[in-house]
């Protein structure tokens, strides 16, 4: 799931470039810790993630397109801890129910 393509990741922010979706819960020097939720039909214009652990809380599809324009649709279950590495992509939530998930992004040391 990774993506070599990565732009200027600083300008990729999800906290800057999609603050309704991305609420910061915790942060210190090993990591971030997201609420990330996305409503149906909704879309995350493209930011940069870390490699993060996620806690899924409800089940729903999503489809992520990378910068160099691959195309991925992703299950999400109710109760999976999935493992995310780093790369750079836009979301859209292209089921009928809320996308929700906590995100626990490392930070490189």
């Amino acid at each position: 799931m990774s993506n070599t393509t990565q732009p200027a990741v600083a300008t990729l922010d999800p906290l800057q470039v999609a603050s309704e979706n991305y609420k910061l819960l915790m942060e210190n020097d090993s990591v971030r810790v997201f609420d990330v939720r996305i409503r149906p039909g909704e879309s995350v214009a493209m930011h940069a993630v870390g490699p993060s652990v996620i806690y899924v809380f409800n089940d729903g599809r999503l489809r992520h397109t990378y910068a160099d324009g691959k195309v991925e649709e992703k299950i999400a279950k109710a109760g999976a801890v999935v493992w995310d590495e780093a790369e750079v992509h836009e979301t859209k939530n292209v089921g009928d129910t809320d996308i929700h998930s906590l995100k626990i992004e490392l930070k490189e040391t």
